[in-house]
């Protein structure tokens, strides 16, 4: 029987999931990432993990339509950044204090941006 209380799975799997968070002082993620890129526009946006996402520190979106910090429970906080990848790390170095930097997203995430010739 399927479990379809959204309550979510315990064992190994859940495990393996609890760990994924583990001492990680900050987050860095693409926009597509955070959800961010579906609802540009929207200023009541706060993306789709609900009030308390599972990250639990900064979290550092790298995007091309900044917008204010957004304070989360949890101690989630996230940042909006255009930025350059490089950037994107020292902020998140720094808010850490020698913590572990979790980087998330595709290959836009941590490629420079390309320069026309």
């Amino acid at each position: 029987m399927q479990d379809e209380s959204g309550e979510g799975t315990t064992g190994v799997d859940d495990r393996y999931a609890q760990r994924y968070f583990e001492d990680t002082g900050a987050e860095i993620m693409g926009a597509g990432l955070s959800g961010l890129h579906a609802n540009p526009d929207d200023a009541d946006w706060r993306g789709w993990w609900g009030e308390d996402p599972p990250f639990h520190a900064p979290v550092f979106v790298l995007t091309h339509t900044p917008r204010p910090r957004l304070d989360m429970a949890g101690d989630t906080t996230f940042h909006f950044l255009n930025a350059a990848p490089r950037e994107a790390l020292d902020a998140a170095i720094h808010a850490v204090g020698g913590g572990d930097v979790r980087i998330g997203g595709g290959a836009e995430t941590v490629r420079p941006p390309c320069r026309p010739r």
